[in-house]
C-alpha cells in the first residue's frame, strides 16, 4: 500500500514538473520572441530612417545644384522607405515576432495566439496536476488520520479492560 502511495505521488510529482515546465518554456518563448521581434522593428526602423535621410540628402543636394529630374528619382526612393517603414511598424507581428515563434516552438506554434492558447493549456494542465497531487495527499493524510484514530480508540479500549 506504501509502495503504491509513493510510486502514485512520484508519478504526480513527475507530471507535474513536465507541465510546470511546459509553462515555463512557453513563457521563455513569448518574452524571447517579443524580445527579438522587438529588436529587429527597431533595426529596420533605423535603417529605414538612415537610408531616408542619405537619399533625402542626396536628392536636396542635387536639386540645389541641377534643378533637374535627378532629385525627383531620389525623393521617390525616399517615400518608397517612409512606405517601407509604415509597412514594418505596421505588419510587426507577422513580419518579426511570429517568425521567432515559430522558429523557437520547431514549428508548432505559428503565431502569438497559437501561443497564448498553447500556454492556457499547459497552465490548465499545471493546475490539474497540482489539484491531483493536493487530493493524493489530503486522502493519505485523511487514511492516515483514521488509522490512527482507530488504534488510538482499540488502545483506549485495551488499557481500559486491563485496568479492570
Amino acid at each position: 500500500m506504501e509502495n503504491e502511495l509513493i510510486n502514485n505521488l512520484k508519478q504526480e510529482a513527475t507530471q507535474y514538473g513536465k507541465a510546470a515546465g511546459k509553462v515555463g518554456k512557453l513563457q521563455l518563448i513569448g518574452i524571447i520572441s517579443r524580445i527579438l521581434g522587438l529588436f529587429l522593428l527597431i533595426f529596420t526602423v533605423v535603417l529605414c530612417a538612415l537610408a531616408l535621410f542619405t537619399f533625402g540628402a542626396v536628392a536636396a543636394i542635387d536639386a540645389m545644384a541641377k534643378c533637374m529630374p535627378v532629385w525627383t528619382a531620389a525623393l521617390i526612393i525616399s517615400s518608397t522607405y517612409i512606405v517601407l517603414i509604415i509597412i514594418a511598424v505596421a505588419c510587426r507581428r507577422p513580419l518579426f515576432i511570429h517568425p521567432f515563434i515559430a522558429l523557437m516552438t520547431k514549428q508548432m506554434i505559428r503565431t502569438q495566439e497559437d501561443l497564448d492558447l498553447e500556454m492556457l493549456k499547459a497552465e490548465h494542465e499545471l493546475d490539474l496536476q497540482n489539484m491531483r497531487i493536493e487530493t493524493k495527499v489530503e486522502n493519505a493524510t485523511r487514511e492516515l488520520s483514521i488509522y490512527t484514530s482507530l488504534i488510538h480508540h482499540v488502545w483506549k479500549w485495551i488499557t481500559g479492560k486491563l485496568s479492570k
